[in-house]
């Protein structure tokens, strides 16, 4: 009874390593925490955690928009400038002509607000936080949700990508093709950065082709975690292994002598 219950301390302690480690250190990664209360363009400290970065472009702002469920096919995102535009979906809303069956349901899979982003080289900008915290050295795992959606009036084959940075790291999603009205359907990112620093920008930026259509992006359940080392791993499959031992022993019924 006493190795077992050493031995089950012992797992105890290694699976709170292993929890404290892959602690999300993104705040913010659903973009639920805002000041805005309808689908737009948003400035720095709109969207909480989260800086807009400063363009010459159109509006000043990288074309990123907060996009609360339900709206972006249906009544649609506005501008700084005031422009009211829409994304090619089944909503169709209040402009019939933006109607494809493309698959898009105004939701992202995490069900609250997302983010969607031009890649338009004339227009985007990156999206981006500070991130504390870090250990140096030590490997991390950036994950988040993400499609390509096509834009409204703007019918043709376009390609999408986010390029994600980390301090001065940079490493791009696989680029997806889109036809006319298209829209890829939400697919799960990964990628991984080793920290420099204690505190580093990760980043998010639109890329895409071409230009003038726009190539249009969408951003969702942003998470970064410390990936454990091998030997961690190590050390709990060995304490799982001895406390089923243990318990397996205790299972087995003593002869009794007659």
């Amino acid at each position: 009874m006493k190795k077992y219950l050493l031995a089950a301390a012992a797992m105890v302690m290694v699976s709170g390593a292993a929890s404290a480690q892959s602690v999300n250190l993104v705040k913010n990664g659903g973009f639920e925490s805002t000041s805005l209360t309808e689908s737009h363009q948003f400035k720095d400290n709109q969207v909480t955690d989260w800086t807009n970065a400063a363009t010459n472009g159109y509006t000043g702002y990288g074309y990123n928009f907060l996009l609360k469920p339900n709206t972006a096919d249906t009544t649609g995102f506005k501008s700084l400038a005031g422009n009211l535009d829409y994304l090619y979906g089944p909503g169709a809303g209040a402009a019939a002509a933006n109607f494809a069956d493309n698959g898009f349901t105004g939701t992202s899979p995490a069900g609250g607000n997302f983010l969607l982003a031009d890649g338009d080289t004339n227009f985007h900008g990156a999206v981006s936080q500070v991130i504390s915290g870090l250990t140096v050295g030590q490997l991390y795992s950036v994950t988040f949700d993400w499609a390509g959606a096509s834009w409204y009036t703007y019918a043709g084959n376009t390609t999408e990508r986010w390029d994600v940075s980390l301090g001065g790291t940079t490493k791009s999603t696989d680029t997806v093709k889109l036809g006319p009205k298209g829209f890829s359907g939400w697919q799960k990112g990964s990628l991984q950065f080793t920290a420099t620093g204690a505190s580093q920008t990760l980043s998010f930026l639109a890329q895409g082709t071409p230009n003038g259509l726009p190539p249009s992006l969408l951003l969702d359940n942003v998470q970064m975690a410390a990936v454990p080392e091998p030997a961690t791993w190590l050390t709990m499959i060995l304490g799982f292994g001895v406390v089923g031992a243990a318990m397996r022993r205790r299972k087995v019924a003593r002869p009794q002598l007659v």
